[in-house]
């Protein structure tokens, strides 16, 4: 089938597990992943040609010892293909005063992005740029467009949901995925399966939410930058998907440093079953932010090559709605996600 060739902008804590990945499971057949084979694409198919960041801790460095200065820590021995230099991108509004000590921007040149892309071969662009970075997002969407890129956007930046952005994409031959990525199993995926069985069962949902607190980099940009916004899409995601006319609110709450790459997660539900009888539900779950978002990455980057050999262009929503938390569409469930996604891998779509 060939190589996947990517292109990461971005190297945190989500990168370092998707590079770890690739290689953890280059020879084995060990669990964790979503889906093994998708449509004849293994994870070792990915190769990752090109990695941009603006930390002095990475810039220059081979991208296998580039994620050392991350909190997750490194767990493989890397295959000789990982010898990729992580080079110099534009910071942008890639850097706050708040995120600054911790990032240590290279007092470096960035490079030509594009020219960049273009040179080492990128098929795919994956942003994981940290959340809020918005200018610096919207940047890199543009500078896969002239690369002739596909580009899959991560953070909670509005790319794939604009009309504006998935206009130029369409016009431009190109797949645009995105977004804000979903963790494989974490509060949002809970929270709606709990809250989900509970109106099946006929139970009324009264009041409901599911808040974070991490000490990764990530939990530690999102307080600062986009509480708000990512409180709004991650409640907007439970209540839409499941159409509950109550109080729902999910979103990062703190950032605890010493929690590291953690995340805990607190869910409080509230229902009433049979004559109004009070049920009240307070679970807690603990996940590690980079790791939880590999194995739907390592999905969304296999069906986005299958786009491409598919001349699809544009906001792909079949693959975007599997994924992602911000979708242009929404899928009622996440079986009907599902579904679509393996429609579309067999070149079926829905008439607009």
């Amino acid at each position: 089938m060939g190589k996947i060739k990517i292109g990461i902008i971005g190297i945190g804590n989500c990168a370092s597990a998707l590079v770890q990945g690739i290689e953890y499971y280059r020879d084995s057949n060990k669990s964790g992943l979503l889906r093994p084979n998708l449509a004849g694409y293994y994870i070792s198919d990915i190769q990752v040609v090109a990695a941009v960041d603006v930390s002095e801790n990475k810039v220059g460095k081979n991208i296998s010892e580039a994620i050392k200065a991350n909190e997750l820590d490194v767990v493989v021995d890397f295959h000789k293909n990982f010898n990729v230099l992580v080079v110099m991108g534009d910071i942008l509004d890639g850097v706050i005063s708040e995120t600054e000590k911790n990032i240590k921007p290279a007092n470096q040149n960035p490079i030509n992005v594009a020219k960049y892309f273009k040179s080492t071969g990128v098929e795919i662009v994956l942003c994981l740029l940290p959340s809020g970075a918005d200018n610096a997002v919207r940047f890199y969407a543009n500078e896969a467009i002239k690369a002739g890129c596909a580009f899959i956007n991560a953070t909670p930046t509005n790319v794939a949901t604009d009309k504006e952005y998935a206009n130029k994409f369409h016009d431009a031959g190109l797949p645009l995925i995105g977004d804000d990525l979903q963790d494989q199993f974490g509060a949002t995926i809970l929270h709606k399966m709990i809250l989900q069985q509970m109106l099946d069962l006929g139970i009324d949902i009264k009041e409901s939410y599911a808040l974070d607190v991490g000490g990764g980099a990530e939990s530690l940009n999102t307080i600062y930058r986009t509480r708000e916004t990512k409180r709004k899409i991650k409640s907007m995601s439970v209540a839409r998907a499941l159409n509950i006319d109550a109080p729902i609110v999910a979103g990062t709450s703190d950032w605890v440093e010493f929690l590291g790459n953690k995340r805990n997660s607190m869910l409080w539900i509230v229902g009433k079953g049979f004559m109004g009888s009070e049920i009240i539900m307070d679970i807690k779950i603990q996940t590690e932010d980079g790791p939880n978002g590999g194995s739907v990455l390592a999905d969304v980057i296999r069906v986005t090559k299958i786009a491409i050999n598919q001349s699809a262009a544009g906001s792909i929503d079949e693959i975007s709605a599997y994924g992602f938390k911000n979708p242009p569409k929404s899928p009622k469930t996440p079986a009907e996600a599902s579904k679509n996604l393996a429609n579309f891998i067999l070149g079926i779509r829905k008439e607009e």
